[in-house]
């Protein structure tokens, strides 16, 4: 029984911390992939679901105006879209990476949980 424990406790703070780490870390590289942030910033201006308006009359001021609208209108759009989701994935991805952190500097309190509720236990403290 004793050597179960002491190589529980072994693998707890060495290879479990380390896979536990890793395990958290390909969780953040899987939502910076979900939210693509690199893609966003390198097609923040692009024309929204790449609508744009095709006029076949070139020659025509006014329908050459409009299409400038058009397109403008569209990468408008798309901008708005993909600074929202910017704003909202960077948000996900500080909020994923902070608790991350902190479950990763509580990993080694874990096995001390089931001693210190032992020990609250014999001194009479109820919850």
């Amino acid at each position: 029984m004793l050597m179960l424990i002491v190589d529980f406790l072994k693998w707890w703070y060495t290879r479990g911390w380390g896979l536990f780490a890793r395990k958290l870390i390909d969780k953040l590289r899987n939502a910076a992939d979900f939210f693509s942030i690199s893609q966003l910033i390198k097609t923040l201006f692009a024309p929204f679901r790449q609508i744009s308006a095709q006029r076949t009359d070139a020659s025509d001021p006014a329908s050459m105006l409009a299409n400038f609208f058009d397109r403008l209108l569209s990468r408008c759009i798309g901008a708005i879209v993909r600074l929202g989701i910017l704003f909202f994935g960077t948000i996900a991805i500080v909020a994923e990476a902070a608790l991350s952190l902190i479950l990763v500097l509580i990993w080694p309190l874990i096995p001390l949980i089931p001693v210190v509720c032992v020990v609250l236990c014999v001194m009479g403290v109820k919850l």
